[in-house]
């Protein structure tokens, strides 16, 4: 956590209160989360700069800096997030937007301080660096080279698609969702998949993620809120996972929760019945 559909959700609460925005002032509360430049040359860079825009790029927000004053890519990770009203925990703000009029402000909040603070020279520098550690990301990637990288590998198909180097924005809520939608198990090797199979993955791929956009993403904990402290609504309504011996939306069987290789600590929830191994 955050995965694909809440760093999307982030980016468009943050779309209205930055893009366009003049920044008055960056407030770097932790630098040690900074990456690419002191906290002194941050600061300068941000200081009277326009945001041109706010974008994603897999997991990572990306803000472009007007004036040749670079990217600010952030990374969430596990527990970063954005708000647009005052954070309940003052001791998780890691960095502050001072925006447009005074007093208007952008927090963002990291509880166990894993994200990342990045800024890059250019547009290229920051594309680059993605590139360096992530595959295409999983709302673009196309059909055939979702395929292609599939076949490539013999490890199970959730362990694959959790892999940000294969495709980017795929975590474990996801993954588990998209696999039983394509009614796949989860731990089928990833390059026994038919084309069939492949067809149904890359589909499922893009309706689980567009529903968990809509609903502003997964909030199982306290450690995901939309801008405005809310919670996502995707749990409310999923099909699996968290789901353990409640029935199957689709044949009613009980879910069952198991743990497969490749993925330390974290659960894996499926239907025996819609996603039979073979």
């Amino acid at each position: 956590m955050p995965e694909l559909p809440e760093v999307e959700t982030m980016v468009r609460g943050l779309r209205p209160a930055l893009s366009g925005r003049t920044v008055r002032r960056l407030e770097l509360l932790d630098p040690t989360l900074l990456q690419g430049c002191t906290p002194g040359q941050l600061a300068r860079r941000g200081r009277g700069a326009t945001v041109v825009g706010v974008a994603r790029r897999g997991k990572w927000v990306v803000m472009e800096l007007a004036g040749n004053r670079g990217i600010i890519v952030i990374q969430p990770r596990m527990t970063g997030g954005f708000w647009l009203v005052e954070p309940a925990r003052a001791e998780h703000v890691r960095l502050v937007f001072h925006v447009g009029n005074p007093g208007a402000r952008v927090w963002y909040c990291d509880a166990r301080r894993l994200g990342k603070v990045c800024w890059y020279a250019d547009e290229s520098a920051a594309a680059e660096a993605f590139a360096r550690s992530h595959g295409p990301d999983a709302l673009e990637i196309a059909r055939d080279e979702l395929a292609r990288r599939l076949d490539r590998t013999s490890r199970g198909i959730k362990p694959t698609l959790m892999d940000q180097k294969v495709l980017a924005g795929i975590g474990n809520i996801y993954a588990d969702e998209t696999l039983h939608r394509a009614r796949i198990h989860p731990e089928r090797p990833a390059s026994s998949l038919t084309a069939e199979e492949v067809e149904r993955l890359h589909r499922s791929i893009g309706e689980v993620l567009a529903t968990a956009i809509e609903l502003e993403g997964s909030s199982f904990d306290a450690g995901y809120r939309t801008v405005l402290g809310l919670e996502g609504g995707f749990l409310a309504q999923n099909s699996v996972y968290g789901r353990k011996d409640q029935p199957c939306p689709t044949c009613a069987r009980p879910i069952l929760k198991t743990k497969i290789a490749g993925l330390v600590g974290r659960p894996t929830y499926y239907c025996p019945a819609c996603q039979v191994r073979g």
